[in-house]
């Protein structure tokens, strides 16, 4: 993996269209992709360049989010650069109930239905014990039931 100049990185985020922010300790540039992301990398003002490939692929990866062959054909013939989009953020998952508790739900007939639409734990607890039914053994957190 070839090494770039700080002045190689700071020809990357122009050529791609990054904003240049406030000069401090580095040059800062921050991008807006169209899928509502920002991304933000930082160069330094030095006139050496990256010596560590690691350090190189973490940025490729991380802040400017394309591969080694995209960065160099955006320094080397302009940009914007070509990334693959991201896949939707997954819907979020229903909290995590304890095995007891949903086991002891069952038992008691609550639907499968009705334990996914449970919140949180509490509300769980909250629901067995509105169910709960003498006949059943009580089960504890140590034990499956």
């Amino acid at each position: 993996m070839a090494q770039p100049k700080y002045s190689e990185l700071r020809k990357f985020c122009e050529n791609d269209g990054w904003d240049p922010k406030t000069k401090s300790d580095h040059w800062r540039y921050t991008k807006t992709l169209a899928d509502g992301r920002t991304l933000r990398t930082k160069v330094s003002f030095a006139s050496g360049g990256l010596a560590d490939p690691g350090l190189f692929a973490a940025i490729l990866r991380d802040q400017l989010e394309v591969s080694e062959e995209e960065f160099w054909r955006v320094v080397r013939e302009g940009g914007p650069a070509r990334r693959t989009p991201k896949p939707a953020a997954l819907p979020t998952t229903a909290p995590l109930l304890s095995a007891a508790t949903v086991l002891q739900l069952r038992k008691r007939g609550v639907s499968d239905e009705e334990v996914r639409a449970l919140k949180s734990q509490a509300e769980a607890e909250e629901l067995l014990r509105r169910v709960g039914r003498s006949d059943l053994p009580e089960c504890s957190s140590k034990q499956l039931c």
